[in-house]
């Protein structure tokens, strides 16, 4: 009897232990992967639970290519987060700021071989039910333009700041590391002119609408 509890212990700390050596390079693999997934259900659920307490939820997300088109081997992650209750001004204006910094610098730290991310806060669905709805902001960065910025400390008004610095210090047609867009309708809000000053009316075009299939 006592045999029979030590072949069949053996047996399963073997069996235990082969588990754990085919499970590890798996999970070391995806850690040093240099690029995010690329799938929505893939990138959801690593980011929706970091935007749930500001009341939004991820709508879209892919990793991209130059062409815009969903690829296991782009270098631009788009992410695009929608309010899931009441959402006002003012927290449109401030998560140009904070739901940034959900992802900014976290996913160039994590995927080195990021290039460019950008997210988008999308209107209330009760304001506009689309499946791709125009954005009410975007923040866009390179690598190197994420770090023109402090993120410990900064706000939507040094964030708006360092756009428009930015656009300034870039030749035309040049690539524009750092850019943060507003729509129309919340730039002629006084919360918005408060915070952005003699910069209010002139945030970059609105960013080109894209669905990823």
């Amino acid at each position: 009897m006592r045999t029979t509890r030590l072949v069949v212990g053996v047996v399963l700390v073997l069996t235990l232990t082969s588990a754990a050596v085919t499970a590890s390079p798996a999970g070391a693999a995806e850690r040093d992967r240099p690029l995010p997934p690329s799938a929505r259900k893939d990138l959801v659920a690593i980011f929706d639970k970091r935007v749930k307490r500001f009341g939004l939820r991820v709508t879209r997300a892919a990793l991209v290519n130059p062409r815009e088109e969903r690829d296991p081997e782009g270098t631009h992650l788009a992410i695009y987060v929608e309010p899931t209750g009441d959402y006002t001004v003012t927290d449109y204006i401030d998560g140009t700021a904070t739901v940034t910094r959900v992802f900014v610098p976290y996913v160039f730290s994590r995927w080195q071989g990021l290039k460019s991310f950008d997210v988008c806060q999308e209107p209330r669905p009760t304001v506009d039910a689309r499946r791709v709805p125009a954005p009410e902001t975007q923040v866009y960065a390179t690598r190197a333009g994420s770090r023109l910025v402090d993120w410990k400390t900064a706000d939507a008004a040094t964030m708006i700041r360092t756009s428009h610095e930015e656009a300034a210090a870039t030749p035309t047609n040049g690539d524009v590391r750092f850019s943060v867009f507003v729509a129309k309708d919340l730039q002629t809000t006084p919360d918005y002119q408060a915070v952005a000053g003699t910069a209010a009316t002139t945030t970059p075009a609105s960013p080109t609408v894209r669905d990823y299939g």
